[in-house]
């Protein structure tokens, strides 16, 4: 099992978390607390940067979409950058690339925005995490 490590910075106002490692059963609740910290402060709009993401089991996913609904519920919303094949994967069988967007990078996360909107469906980058 490899350790999950969290680097937070912000880009154009965003809060960014680069993940590296594994995120399961294990890892998962150093997220879940990274991410409800960052809601409780009203930092609701949140880019993670799984480009390092090794792996992600349910309870990672469940982080995922814990934080997700934290987010909206603060008209925010969180998204997802740069995940790896094997974890794009396992959101787009679950359905979740629906509600969790995949982006290509953080500049294609950020131009996307909508000012208290989610993103767009028909986003192609978007749309090509559905595939």
């Amino acid at each position: 099992m490899e350790q999950l490590r969290v680097r937070e910075h912000r880009e154009s106002g965003i809060v960014v978390l680069a993940v590296s490692g594994e995120l399961d059963v294990a890892t998962g609740p150093q997220l879940d607390c990274h991410l409800a910290a960052l809601t409780t402060a009203g930092h609701n709009h949140v880019i993670l940067n799984a480009a390092d993401l090794a792996f992600c089991d349910a309870c990672g996913l469940a982080v995922l979409l814990r934080g997700h609904t934290r987010a909206r519920a603060q008209h925010g919303w969180l998204r997802l950058v740069a995940a790896h094949p094997r974890v794009r994967r396992v959101l787009a069988i679950t359905a979740l690339t629906r509600q969790l967007p995949v982006f290509d990078t953080v500049a294609d996360a950020i131009a996307d925005m909508t000012v208290g909107s989610p993103p767009s469906v028909t986003s192609p980058h978007h749309a090509a995490s559905l595939s």
